[in-house]
């Protein structure tokens, strides 16, 4: 009994511990010139991620060209700063027109207020619906929010974010501040399942005995 104990307290702790922390998976598309130029800026923008990713990354807070930050176009690395260790991929010297998408889970109470200061457009999808969305260019500084009006939840969210032909780029949000890790790989449910079983079966066996 005591084995299977140690054994079901070991699976259990492989499992708290295999959630990943709470961070956003980053995908970024190097789009061809004036491919993004309007007047439905957004539908173009995603139409570029329509092959593999240019580059992929790990977003640990959506804060990149922070106000009174230097808002000038250069590298990859240069916009996603201390994010930039974790590039997978190409890093190009000039992201003018070009595409993000950021995916991971945040966890929402009724009226938290998401915010998202961006130059330019993107789009902000929250359980599979669009939930805030500019679709234009705009300057460093541009701010769009509103309030969760559903209930109180863990919801999948996706973000588009684009920067067009112009000079400048910044993404600022505080979903950051709602984000979860994602739910713990199912497979390690199943061990630690496997080993209630298991003593279960002891028990039964012994009470037989």
């Amino acid at each position: 009994m005591r084995k299977y104990l140690i054994a079901v307290a070991t699976i259990g702790c492989m499992t708290a511990g295999g959630a990943s922390a709470a961070t956003f998976n980053g995908e970024f598309w190097d789009a061809p010139a004036n491919s993004i130029d309007g007047p439905d800026f957004l539908s173009q923008a995603i139409a570029q991620a329509a092959g593999a990713p240019t580059a992929t990354f790990t977003s640990t807070a959506l804060s990149y060209g922070n106000a009174g930050a230097n808002w000038a176009i250069g590298s990859l690395s240069d916009f996603l700063a201390a994010d930039a260790g974790s590039i997978v991929g190409t890093n190009p010297a000039n992201i003018q027109e070009s595409v993000f998408r950021f995916t991971g889970f945040v966890s929402l109470n009724t009226g938290d207020n998401i915010s998202v200061t961006s130059d330019d457009g993107f789009r902000l999808i929250i359980d599979g619906n669009t939930f805030l969305e500019y679709n234009g260019i705009r300057a460093p500084g541009s701010n769009s929010n509103a309030n969760w009006a559903g209930p109180a939840g863990t919801y999948s969210m996706t973000m588009w974010f684009f920067e067009g032909n112009v000079t400048q780029v910044q993404l600022l949000s505080n979903l950051g501040d709602y984000a979860v890790a994602p739910v713990p790989v199912p497979a390690a449910g199943l061990l630690l399942l496997t080993g209630l079983g298991g003593m279960a079966a002891l028990r039964r066996r012994r009470k037989a005995a």
